[in-house]
């Protein structure tokens, strides 16, 4: 699972009847995959939402693919710089693909 890789868990806390899912670092390393844990503010639709923007960028044959800031959460930026994702302007990036799978293991996590 990319979660392991990049030394994330996923995990679920519920309080007074209500659920609420977080994404956090393991063992309280930090390093620049801490950036990885703006999950924990993605609901489902968020996660649906970026999925499918993240997957119009991959499944694309255009050679002209440009910068694309994804509007789906207000407090952090999100930019898709085809073929690296880059989270709040930060001087690193992550691959896309791994983005991907990230994101789809964070949606099979939200469903379960």
């Amino acid at each position: 699972m990319i979660k392991e890789q990049y030394g994330l868990e996923f995990y679920k806390l519920s309080s007074d009847g209500s659920t609420s899912y977080h994404c956090r670092r393991k063992e309280g390393i930090v390093d620049q995959n801490n950036s990885l844990q703006f999950l924990s503010y993605l609901d489902r639709a968020g996660t649906e939402y970026l999925l499918r923007e993240v997957n119009l960028f991959l499944n694309t044959d255009d050679p002209d693919r440009s910068m694309y800031e994804s509007m789906v959460l207000e407090h952090i930026e999100l930019d898709i710089e085809y073929p690296d994702f880059r989270i709040d302007k930060l001087p690193y990036t992550f691959p896309l693909a791994d983005i991907e799978d990230l994101l789809q293991e964070w949606l099979d996590f939200l469903q379960a």
